[in-house]
């Protein structure tokens, strides 16, 4: 059936190449002695270690309240969670670059450490800005988590069997920041918000443990034996420090714009043309650099690849601006409680798990990961749209299918972009192409939910504005589970009524990003996991 189904692909498509059993042809980079029994306690230790670092993305939300009674901080709230955007986006290519100088089992053992250590500092803050360095750390250590463990895999695991691996990563990385911040409510409410960080501890502990002892360096990785400081300077200090540069000036104006400081404000005008000017210098930079560039022409060139970053970046945005609103819509406009809103979002927890990990083994089957992109971009976009329609009278039943609907969507396409870049570039260039992406995922969250938060904010206020003697100020202030507090009673259906709008038109930025995925996986060429080195060849 399988080959039937390959066939009638081929011949929809001449551009396809055929993978008959003989004409496949395995990756020269695949393990020659593969046995998934051994490297099951390996992978466990590597999910839990993807599973902290989900959780970490967005547990601080549900603290933030807290937080800034405790530090009377109210004006660092923005910070909470931009410094741990910031520096997860900006290091992305310097540990990519790491995973190509030194082993990635050491590479991986630092960067869950430094986790840990940023985890440690921000459990233990005696103050705000405390508290901001210690997520700024965590930040570091996460990039590095996610691109190590997704080259591990391309190191450890067969071609064919990745799909399943990297599904898997995809699917608990999602459902721990659906649930995160359940766990960081009830953590902060019945103990105290600083074992929304302890709790990372043991867990990072235990996975540090497990791949010391029990994971090997792979014989595929070819790692020089050149010097620690030869290597050092390999890393492109420069271009890295450029592009990081125009990184954080790049989210410093998203997270001030329209919140902090109105757009045309030089303290947000400033920051959008050092980051143009730095992008530009980095570009310039990379050029000069040829084939020793931070992303190599090779990366760069490859259709597949490229179409990979524009699909990861949107698929992140779509599920963020989601990940970010839903929860807001279920308690300001049905009134649940955070941990009510945590029950109301199961859902989306099993849709996306059960379609997240079952792609993989689908993607292993077919041998052809882009009908899943393109299922998976379709659902999201459709789903999205119905949430535009909710109001404060939707049905459970509506909001339930809808949930599944947009979240088996993401399920299926989330984890996509790092199977189809493992196939799509030689071994060499898969540190680069998994930062690359790792980059986009993040870069994506930031932007979204900047532009989401100034959609949500000015149709908020617009709205409340036409409410006779309203302090809109003071409404806002309040947050989702508050805003009625000052609202006479005469006016709370209308204001909710509002409140509902400005939630819902804010999915028209999820339906808009999955439609560009959609078309992203449109243009994408057909490889397959079957035979990988064969159409890297016709791609090249």
């Amino acid at each position: 059936m399988v080959e039937n189904s390959e066939k009638a692909i081929q011949a929809a498509d001449p551009n396809i190449l055929p993978i008959s059993t003989e004409e496949a042809v395995e990756d020269n980079n695949d393990p020659k002695d593969f046995r998934p029994w051994q490297q099951l306690p390996v992978f466990c230790a590597m999910g839990l270690g993807i599973f902290i670092l989900g959780l970490d993305n967005t547990i601080v939300g549900t603290a933030t309240p807290t937080l800034t009674n405790e530090f009377h901080s109210l004006t660092d709230i923005g910070w909470y969670g931009s410094a741990y955007r910031l520096t997860t986006c900006s290091t992305q290519f310097l540990f990519g670059k790491l995973y190509e100088q030194f082993r990635v089992k050491w590479v991986l053992v630092v960067a869950v450490a430094i986790l840990e250590i940023g985890s440690i500092v921000s459990a233990s803050a005696s103050s705000s800005a405390a508290f901001i360095v210690g997520r700024a750390i965590a930040g570091c250590g996460s990039s590095g988590i996610l691109n190590g463990v997704l080259i591990a895999i391309s190191h450890t695991v067969p071609l064919r069997w990745r799909p399943i691996c990297n599904s898997t990563v995809g699917g608990l990385e999602c459902i721990a920041m659906i649930v995160a911040p359940v766990i960081g409510g009830a953590l902060t409410t019945y103990v105290t918000w600083r074992w929304c960080f302890w709790l990372n501890l043991p867990v990072g502990g235990f996975t540090m443990i497990v791949i010391i002892f029990l994971f090997k360096n792979p014989e595929s990785q070819k790692v020089t034996d050149e010097p620690f400081f030869a290597k050092i300077k390999q890393l492109n200090i420069m271009s890295l420090l450029i592009f990081t540069g125009s990184v954080v000036c790049l989210l410093l104006a998203l997270q001030w714009g329209g919140t902090t400081y109105s757009w045309s404000s030089g303290r947000v005008i400033a920051p959008l043309v050092v980051a143009a000017v730095s992008f530009a210098g980095f570009i310039a930079f990379e050029v000069l650099q040829k084939d020793a560039a931070t992303i190599p022409r090779s990366v760069i060139l490859n259709r597949t690849a490229g179409l990979c970053l524009v699909y990861a970046f949107c698929s992140s945005a779509a599920f963020n601006v989601i990940d970010y609103f839903l929860p807001i819509w279920f308690q300001a406009i049905k009134g649940a409680t955070a941990a009510k809103s945590g029950q109301m979002l199961l859902p989306s927890i099993i849709g996306l798990s059960v379609a997240a990990i079952s792609s993989g083994f689908i993607v292993s089957a077919i041998g052809y990961y882009t009908p899943l992109m393109l299922l998976g971009s379709t659902m999201m976009a459709i789903g999205f749209g119905f949430l535009t329609s909710f109001t404060p009278r939707t049905t459970d039943s509506a909001w339930i299918g809808w949930q599944v609907m947009f979240s088996i969507g993401i399920g299926l396409a989330f984890p996509q972009p790092w199977s189809a870049t493992q196939t799509a570039l030689d071994a060499k260039d898969i540190p680069v192409g998994m930062a690359a992406v790792g980059f986009s995922i993040s870069i994506g969250a930031a932007i979204s939910i900047s532009v989401s938060q100034n959609i949500f904010t000015n149709l908020l206020r617009e709205g409340l504005s036409s409410v006779p003697g309203l302090a809109v100020g003071n409404v806002i202030e309040q947050g989702a589970t508050g805003f009625l507090n000052n609202v006479p009673a005469s006016e709370k259906e209308r204001v909710i009524d509002i409140y509902n709008s400005a939630v819902t038109r804010t999915f028209w930025a999820g339906v808009a990003a999955a439609c560009v995925g959609l078309v992203a996986a449109l243009c994408m060429k057909w490889n397959s996991v079957k035979g990988a080195k064969k159409e890297r060849t016709a791609e090249e």
